[in-house]
């Protein structure tokens, strides 16, 4: 069942979602862990979460299918970065490094490394709106399947 907060968090990101395939589907330990190729041209980038809601298994969702999803992600070790737009082995998951151009900061702040990735705010403390960041993914993502209308 979602809280408020999880309805509210998916809410505000309808519009900055992103739109992906689901690759991969990984239920083994606990909630599922889904991983979502983003990006219609060029390299492509995977979003790798646990599905924080439930809604993966209730929508029974399965590998090809096309989703909109927003995924949060905690930043360890961030430094400014040097103006590059990359991501480790080309998928967000604990241990990658990222680096993009942050494009908005707040409660939960947007880097652009390829795709728009979330970021919890706090885990970029210091940092500007327009400023180049470099960060280590610290832990697996919390991602929220936004629904279509």
């Amino acid at each position: 069942m979602m809280d408020f907060e999880q309805l509210a968090f998916i809410e505000k990101w309808r519009q900055r979602a992103s739109r992906g395939i689901v690759v991969a589907l990984d239920g083994r330990h606990g909630d599922i862990l889904i991983t979502v190729r983003v990006g219609e041209l060029g390299e492509r980038l995977d979003l790798r979460g646990r599905d924080a809601t439930g809604a993966i298994r209730k929508s029974r969702l399965t590998i090809g299918d096309r989703v909109f999803i927003a995924v949060e992600y905690a930043a360890t070790d961030a430094l400014p970065g040097g103006g590059g737009a990359s991501v480790g082995g080309g998928i967000v998951q604990p241990g990658a490094t990222v680096e993009g151009t942050l494009v908005s900061v707040g409660e939960i702040s947007v880097v652009q490394c390829g795709a728009d990735v979330l970021v919890r705010g706090d885990t970029l403390g210091g940092f500007s709106a327009g400023d180049p960041v470099r960060f280590r993914v610290a832990e697996e993502g919390k991602a929220y399947i936004i629904p279509t209308r």
